[in-house]
């Protein structure tokens, strides 16, 4: 038996899905955000995870786990299959540049954030730490390049004279960091926009870049050759308005790797517009293939061994409770006794004490011993010693 029968991950990728369905799918999460679930969604990605009821089918899942009917290209994973998918995802497996660090930089800080608990906090926290060990016992850790690196290839690409280039990179995030580090010594100026001023701040010191605020976003557009958007603006932060007046002034290279899109639907036609997303981006380099096959075998293994540890944990309680039975029934057929025997003195009634605490504890032995051997023996042994409270 799967003992992570009730964990579940539904994901939705570049490759698998355009760029519109991703969007969709993270407009309706936000919208109505599905209760009990981590939502952990990155420009190429969407994933949702849950802990469900094991007798739903795929269709009542996918509804519980907030996503849409007839979403294009979604994969659902169930079980220890779901955990090995959930290690994939943080060792940058199953990413556009495989073995790419930025993934498990952006699950460590949204985890950081979500403060998960039960089976899908142990997963993802598993996951971090099963992708460290897998990135320094493997070639994935000398893996440099970033979606931020080809982020600032393809825009500078368009660039007639990139040194003399001004770059504004709205986000200071994961990616926006890995772009502002990737340009630093590329071009000219550096501007850097954020929500946040303080992360912001941290960011250009760093690569000797200028911060502005993001209501002085037209003052920083009017400077700029190329706009790399690595930010949740949750919205269309460059319009036809904002645009247009920039546009008017020479041509514009935009990156846009924001989900949902920084930039409008109808301002990415606009004339002297370079318009690129995150799915226009490619990576020509690949890592051997003995390297992403030992990192495979590490991910399935580190899933295998995460399930039996979860397995093992189901006995705890049953052992505890066992373990309190019996102790309730010696305390009440030792005081029986004991009420008896009023005869025997102190020292007397001292061994009359260890000798039920001593069969007590030898007739548990054996049954824990086998619990902790076998703990998928969890719920024959509730049913056959009528212990309560099944472990959740």
């Amino acid at each position: 038996m799967d003992p992570l029968t009730s964990l579940v991950a539904a994901s939705l990728r570049h490759g698998d899905a355009p760029i519109d369905a991703r969007e969709s799918l993270v407009d309706a999460l936000r919208a109505a955000p599905p209760e009990r679930t981590f939502v952990f969604a990155t420009c190429h990605r969407v994933e949702v995870y849950a802990v469900v009821d094991c007798e739903l089918d795929d269709a009542a899942t996918l509804t519980r786990l907030g996503v849409p009917e007839l979403t294009p290209g979604v994969r659902l994973f169930r079980g220890q299959e779901a955990a090995r998918h959930v290690f994939r995802v943080a060792t940058g497996l199953d990413s556009l540049i495989q073995g790419e660090s930025q993934v498990l930089g952006q699950l460590r800080r949204v985890v950081g954030e979500a403060g998960l608990e039960g089976l899908i906090g142990a997963t993802v926290r598993r996951a971090v730490q099963v992708a460290r060990d897998i990135r320094a016992g493997t070639p994935l850790g000398k893996v440099t390049r970033s979606l931020g690196s080809l982020a600032v290839d393809e825009a500078l690409r368009h660039v007639a004279r990139p040194e003399d280039a001004t770059v504004l990179v709205i986000g200071a995030g994961e990616i926006g960091k890995l772009a502002s580090r990737a340009l630093s010594r590329r071009v000219r100026a550096l501007l850097i926009a954020n929500r946040g001023e303080l992360r912001a701040l941290e960011l250009a010191r760093g690569v000797g870049a200028e911060t502005v605020r993001l209501d002085e976003i037209d003052a920083a557009l009017a400077r700029a050759d190329v706009v790399i958007s690595a930010a949740d603006t949750r919205g269309s932060l460059l319009d036809v308005r904002r645009l247009q007046p920039r546009l008017a002034d020479g041509p514009l290279v935009v990156v846009d790797l924001a989900v949902p899109r920084s930039v409008a639907p109808d301002a990415r036609g606009l004339d002297g517009l370079t318009y690129r997303s995150a799915d226009d981006l490619r990576d020509t380099a690949a890592l051997p293939h003995e390297a992403i096959a030992l990192a495979e075998r590490a991910c399935a293994a580190a899933a295998e061994r995460f399930a039996s540890e979860w397995m093992a944990r189901a006995a705890i309680p049953v052992i505890q409770a066992l373990h309190s039975r019996a102790d309730e029934h010696r305390r009440r057929q030792l005081a029986r006794a004991m009420s008896k025997l009023g005869h025997l003195g102190d020292r007397d009634r001292e061994v009359v004490r260890a000798l039920a605490s001593s069969l007590t504890n030898a007739l548990l032995h054996e049954p824990t011993i086998a619990l902790r051997a076998a703990p998928e023996r969890a719920d024959a042994a509730r049913q056959l010693f009528g212990l309560e409270d099944r472990p959740r």
